[in-house]
């Protein structure tokens, strides 16, 4: 088991030749940390789960967190090869780790679970079968921000463009405005006075819909729902035979 402070200090050393690193080529064997693309790291859960074993670390974007409720205990990092959801529950994470940070995360030890139609980073706490959240007491051991992102670009695409691959992946989506049934609802429903999951539709001109999923733990649940044109930027996932999005970091432009 490598000391963290080591792994560190190896990283800061080899970083130069690491940040290259992308798409799914298979890192060389090597006892040192390597810094492999997040669509390789996706690529070894070929099944229901896969604990990582190897010293990989990976490199990107902070795009979202659960500091406004909408992804619980989670958040996204990103890199050119794609984005991957893990598991984090800390107080205050904003704070801590702002959107926009460029980070760095050790994944050995971790565990890459396959949840619905997505690809998970998470924490094992019983084998390969409990799955948690690193914890306010974990993040030095396996999150270090290198700095901020000064400018990122996120991919703009219309509802009809969205495919499997996007699943987990955040994106933009402009020229939109809430179904004509919708018009002045707040982001959730709410039962005996507590919010619920909700699903409220957008739509563009085209005709085509896009269901958006707004959780009850959402700190903007009981606001009004813009009724102009909108744009959204979001997370893509799927369930009952139709993709989503959800949004993240109150995105609504």
């Amino acid at each position: 088991k490598f000391d963290s402070t080591m792994i560190f200090r190896l990283v800061a050393i080899c970083l130069c030749s690491l940040l290259l690193a992308n798409g799914c080529t298979e890192p060389t064997a090597t006892s040192q940390p390597r810094e492999v693309s997040i669509a390789y790291l996706k690529s070894l859960c070929s099944g229901d789960s896969y604990r990582i074993a190897e010293e990989y670390t990976i490199r990107g974007t902070l795009l979202a967190t659960d500091w406004l409720g909408e992804i619980y205990k989670s958040a996204i990092v990103a890199d050119e090869s794609g984005g991957i959801e893990f598991a984090i529950d800390i107080p205050n994470i904003n704070e801590r780790l702002p959107i926009y940070s460029t980070i760095t995360i050790f994944c050995n030890n971790l565990t890459l679970a396959r949840i619905g139609h997505k690809i998970v980073l998470r924490l094992p706490t019983d084998g390969n079968t409990s799955l948690g959240a690193i914890e306010k007491d974990m993040v030095e051991r396996y999150i270090r921000i290198e700095g901020m992102c000064e400018e990122y670009e996120f991919t703009t695409k219309h509802i009809s463009e969205i495919r499997d691959k996007d699943i987990g992946q955040i994106i933009r989506i402009d020229n939109l405005r809430l179904s004509e049934q919708e018009q002045g609802l707040s982001w959730c429903d709410f039962v005996d006075g507590e919010a619920v999951t909700t699903l409220r539709h957008l739509c563009n001109s085209k005709g085509d819909t896009l269901p958006i999923r707004i959780p009850p733990t959402c700190k903007y649940a009981k606001e009004r729902i813009p009724t102009n044109e909108i744009s959204v930027i979001g997370v893509i996932d799927y369930s009952d035979n139709r993709y989503f999005l959800q949004i993240v970091n109150k995105w609504v432009i």
